[in-house]
């Protein structure tokens, strides 16, 4: 069973609770947040967003890191879980000039669309 995660937004943290999750955004946050190769029912599982934390924020490390959030949710397409899946990454040069802003949004097979967003620290 799939529990419900609360995301707090500006922190990108989460909480679980014990209610059901209605939405795929546990999947997503899960699939973002989780180191791939970590998890130990399956190595392909979780993202490389981590790698960038020694990159320098330029227009190339903003695509990588899209590629990697492709690579972390393509498991959603290929079962039909996701019909659809957009990444956007943008440099957020606002608050902390060292930080992505990863802007994602899932069709679930059924239902209405899912956006996330999160920040990523880079060097």
């Amino acid at each position: 069973m799939d529990f419900a995660l609360e995301i707090d937004n500006t922190t990108g943290l989460a909480a679980m609770t014990f209610d059901k999750a209605d939405t795929i955004q546990n999947n997503v946050w899960l699939s973002l947040t989780v180191r791939r190769g970590s998890f130990f029912a399956n190595q392909d599982f979780g993202s490389r967003l981590h790698l960038l934390k020694r990159a320098k924020l330029t227009a190339a490390t903003a695509r990588l890191a899209e590629d990697y959030c492709w690579e972390a949710l393509q498991w959603m397409l290929d079962s039909g879980k996701a019909a659809a899946v957009s990444v956007a990454a943008e440099r957020d040069r606002t608050q902390n000039i060292n930080r992505l802003k990863l802007l994602v949004e899932v069709t679930p097979a059924s239902g209405d669309p899912v956006k996330f967003s999160a920040f990523v620290t880079v060097a």
